[in-house]
């Protein structure tokens, strides 16, 4: 059987596939949770496992406090929950079953000012 690629290429429809490894997977929920948590990339911890056909990211990163913020932890660990359901959805289009948020140690951060 013979297929009319013709029609294809007229639609824009390009045929193959997108794959992302593991370690893509662990380095773009690293990169998620430093962006959200304000911390350095060093300090972020991420380990993924398989639940149910989604991903369970377990995150540990420190406390950051921010001289002026005066945000819960609650809220923070729900921020950083969130964007990394949303963050791997849209980055990578993964489905986020769990994330489980542990805080290690306390990083005093200081705003500056650009200018």
């Amino acid at each position: 059987m013979t297929v009319d690629r013709s029609s294809r290429a007229e639609e824009g429809i390009v045929v193959g596939t997108t794959t992302f490894t593991a370690r893509a997977l662990q380095r773009l929920a690293v990169g998620i949770a430093h962006d959200v948590a304000r911390v350095s990339v060093r300090d972020v911890g991420v380990q993924l496992s398989d639940e149910h056909g989604a991903l369970r990211i377990a995150v540990t990163v420190p406390v950051a406090i921010a001289t002026k913020s005066g945000r819960p932890l609650v809220d923070s660990g729900e921020d950083l929950r969130n964007g990394l359901i949303d963050g791997m959805r849209e980055l990578a289009g993964r489905e986020v079953g769990t994330v489980d948020v542990r805080y290690s140690g306390v990083r005093r951060s200081t705003e500056r000012r650009v200018r």
